[in-house]
């Protein structure tokens, strides 16, 4: 099959007047490479789309020479960026794999997310919205809280200083992020035991691949995830002369996670049980952890996961035996059954 790689590709402007962390959810050309090296050898002629603005006017010139799309494109601006993409494809009628408009949108809004799970009974840690610094404390949150953006992900806006004590802390962690990127902002009680991903694919019956676990070097408090850029962004800064301070990762990823059958059926359980009910499809990326008695909560999910080879996803496909090119066909061929195309390669 035509398949047209839709991409949000990191380029030297993207690093003028942004955060080093709004690189988080684009993509290097390393990344657009390896994926178009694994469509070809999937046996598809690869198109390759790069979504930029006049992006809904290539697919109307061109859809009739496409027969699936295989989107990663996450948006670059908007509180539902990620629906782009897939609400122009339904426009067009040209099939596409993953999740559609709405559950991209609901993913990307964490508080949205919750509010979703908590309706199925999936557990996800007490939180709160904050519109102003200055919003009255729900009585029902306990601390340490952690203090997240509301529609971002891959760990924007995260800090030694997300995880925070008390009101004057949290305050000026809210206030600090409202400022800094101009986002909606909450906070949820921190769980403070052991973190997880937990990939799932599939839509008749999805199934899990391995699990992998984040094992912080620094435990306690501020154990968690931070944002630190791919080598093709540090590439790029250098080439800039940006002389800027590059955040190094503070954890280590162990797939598969060494835990018992029992805690591993849980975190499985509790992964397909949340894609069901957000309604996802094809593939995404969940993570859970668990609080200090090790009850297990779902964080969020990643429908639009990272895809890169040497991340956590494919890392884990590996694990089951599935090669880069196995991983990605595969994608494509639950897409292609949805649509019912007649050849799914």
């Amino acid at each position: 099959m035509k398949v047209a790689l839709i991409y949000n590709l990191i380029r030297p402007e993207s690093l003028e007047g942004a955060r080093l962390d709004h690189t988080a959810e684009l993509d290097s050309e390393e990344t657009i490479k390896a994926l178009e090296e694994a469509l070809t050898l999937c046996g598809h002629t690869p198109v390759l789309l790069e979504a930029t603005e006049n992006i809904f006017d290539t697919l109307r010139a061109r859809r009739r020479e496409i027969d699936i799309v295989f989107n990663i494109a996450e948006g670059t601006h908007g509180e539902s960026r990620e629906s782009h993409i897939p609400c122009f494809l339904e426009m067009l009628g040209i099939p596409y794999t993953g999740s559609g408009p709405l559950t991209l949108a609901l993913c990307l809004n964490k508080a949205r997310t919750k509010e979703i799970l908590l309706s199925y009974r999936i557990p996800t840690p007490n939180y709160q919205v904050f519109h102003t610094p200055e919003d009255r404390l729900k009585r029902s949150l306990k601390f340490p809280l952690i203090v997240k953006l509301i529609s971002e992900g891959s760990s924007m806006g995260l800090s030694e200083k997300s995880v925070v004590h008390n009101v004057r802390e949290l305050r000026k962690q809210v206030k600090y992020l409202m400022r800094e990127y101009a986002r909606g902002v909450f906070a949820e009680e921190f769980k403070s035991g052991r973190e997880f991903t937990v990939p799932v694919i599939g839509n008749d019956p999805p199934h899990t691949l391995p699990i992998a676990e984040a094992v912080h070097n620094n435990r306690g408090a501020a154990a968690i995830v931070k944002f630190s850029p791919d080598s093709p962004v540090v590439k790029l800064l250098k080439l800039a002369n940006k002389n800027v301070e590059i955040p190094r990762a503070t954890h280590t990823t162990v797939c598969p996670a060494e835990i018992d059958e029992n805690l591993s059926s849980i975190l499985r359980g509790l992964a397909i049980r949340s894609y069901k009910a957000l309604g996802c499809r094809d593939w995404c990326r969940l993570e859970i952890r668990l609080d200090e008695k090790g009850n297990p909560f779902v964080l969020e999910l990643n429908p639009i996961a990272g895809i890169d080879p040497g991340y956590w996803l494919p890392r884990s496909a590996k694990v089951a035996g599935m090669s880069y090119a196995d991983l990605i066909g595969s994608i494509v061929n639950f897409a292609a059954q949805r649509y019912r195309l007649r050849s799914s390669a």
